[in-house]
């Protein structure tokens, strides 16, 4: 039997506390070969296009694909998790939540294994539907003590920083400006959709983590060259992602002033094969596009519950 879940099914199965432990688990064991991911491709009309991705964890003995769609009418997304010995569908679920509740356990699991212990200030550009898991992350691997966000609505971000301080317990400035947001923060995080850059090299101090968690396109730059330069250690979640995906990257790249060699990926951290961080005073930058082996790993633990908990409907499919 199958099983069929809804966006509010997902909710009900998982939170990121339970997110995050099975990202962090799916990146080790994918850092020492034990899982395997399949790159995003797209498939573009005049209307939109078609995205495809997935993955196969060896260790838990599944294989599953995402596809979405982007047309003028939003996105759509959907996860298929399969037995990997059978080939049998296990689960078929939306996976807007999913990939929500993904995007911020990866990022926890960054900050965890990149980020200088001590948090007294943290800022966030964008403050959109992804933005609130990604302070929620952060303060679960870390104690942050002030955290400044910015967005370009200055109704928007008076209202997210008013929400977050509320559910976080800590204070939550609506800063004037991506600068202010950014300056005297020991970690930094891009949720934005932004197509010229919004964190800049000059804005950051010594020590900091940089988190690119925002748009995943050749046309859209989160952080600028100086941001690159300075950074110590580069990673992403993806080398083979990264050229096609990463434009902030690949425009330092054709520029000449990093290489992509320079960039490792953030699995080997996480498996204990490279450093996070080998100094304080490093600054440490990652740049998250999402994969599908995560969203595999994501869909395996939102199944579990869900056949625990009995959430969703069966079907012999």
């Amino acid at each position: 039997m199958a099983r069929f879940l809804t966006d509010a099914d997902v909710n009900r199965c998982v939170g990121l506390p339970d997110m995050a432990p099975a990202i962090e688990e799916m990146l080790t064991n994918y850092g020492r070969g034990n899982a395997i991911n399949l790159t995003r491709r797209k498939v573009a009309t005049p209307g939109g296009y078609l995205a495809v991705m997935g993955g196969a964890l060896l260790y838990g003995d599944v294989l599953g694909v995402k596809t979405f769609t982007h047309t003028e009418n939003g996105y759509s997304f959907q996860v298929s998790l399969y037995d990997a010995a059978s080939g049998r569908l296990l689960l078929y679920t939306q996976a807007n939540r999913l990939g929500q509740l993904r995007t911020g356990a990866t990022t926890a699991v960054a900050i965890k294994h990149l980020s200088n212990p001590d948090v007294p200030r943290l800022g966030v550009i964008g403050t959109g539907n992804q933005a609130g898991d990604q302070l929620r992350a952060a303060c679960a691997v870390r104690e942050v003590g002030e955290i400044c966000a910015y967005s370009r609505n200055a109704d928007n971000r008076r209202a997210f920083a008013d929400r977050m301080a509320a559910e976080l317990g800590r204070p939550v400035i609506a800063a004037a400006s991506n600068r202010d947001a950014v300056a005297g923060c020991s970690i930094v995080i891009g949720i934005a959709s932004a197509q010229t850059p919004v964190v800049m090299g000059e804005w950051l101090d010594s020590g900091a983590t940089v988190i690119g968690a925002g748009p995943t396109s050749p046309r859209h730059q989160e952080v600028d060259a100086g941001v690159l330069t300075r950074a110590d250690r580069k990673f992403v979640d993806s080398l083979d992602q990264a050229p096609l995906e990463c434009g902030d990257i690949a425009a330092a790249v054709d520029q000449g002033l990093v290489q992509w060699s320079q960039f490792l990926e953030l699995r080997h951290v996480v498996a204990g094969a490279v450093p996070g961080r080998t100094d304080p005073d490093e600054v440490v930058y990652c740049k998250l596009m999402g994969t599908g082996v995560a969203d595999v790993a994501a869909a395996r633990l939102v199944w579990e519950r869900a056949e625990e908990l009995g959430i969703g409907v069966e079907m012999d499919f």
